[in-house]
């Protein structure tokens, strides 16, 4: 089955291609679609995986009752972990992208309506396991470091 959608060629640039195949992941939530160009041919894979898109709105609480909502934003995400990288210019530059999807897909599987507060934890575990001084700098940056331990002077983290 042929469908026809609008997808830029990675060859030409033309405005349409269709879908000549397209499967499911085995092991992850996604589609992978073999792809061919109307105008020169050329055939290419596409991976299509879901995403929290604008229409996944965040819980952000605000004072006593009051709680606002406003959708999610990748890029949003994406900058806020490459300014925990101001030690490594190269790991911002080359990782914040792709720790903000790892971060991302954790949400997709692990929560259901995420909150800041679910955002904050996952990123921060992710980033812990990529980069120590960068979970710190992200930490401190969004508040989540408590206090000061009086014995070695590091921050513990809530």
């Amino acid at each position: 089955v042929c469908q026809y959608i609008d997808m830029i060629c990675v060859n030409c640039f033309h405005g349409k291609t269709k879908v000549t195949n397209s499967r499911p992941h085995k092991k992850q939530s996604g589609t992978w679609r073999r792809r061919q160009c109307e105008s020169c041919r050329t055939t290419f894979t596409t991976y299509e995986r879901p995403a929290l898109d604008e229409s996944t709105m965040i819980h952000y609480p605000g004072g006593d009752t009051n709680s606002t909502k406003a959708p999610f934003s990748l890029s949003k995400l994406t900058l806020s972990i490459a300014a925990s990288f101001g030690h490594d210019t190269t790991a911002r530059q080359l990782h914040s992208l792709p720790l903000a999807e790892t971060v991302e897909q954790l949400l997709i599987t692990q929560v259901k309506q995420p909150s800041v507060d679910d955002i904050l934890a996952v990123t921060h575990q992710v980033l812990k396991r990529f980069d120590e001084v960068a979970a710190l700098q992200y930490a401190a940056s969004h508040r989540l470091v408590a206090a000061t331990r009086s014995r070695r002077g590091r921050p513990s983290i809530r």
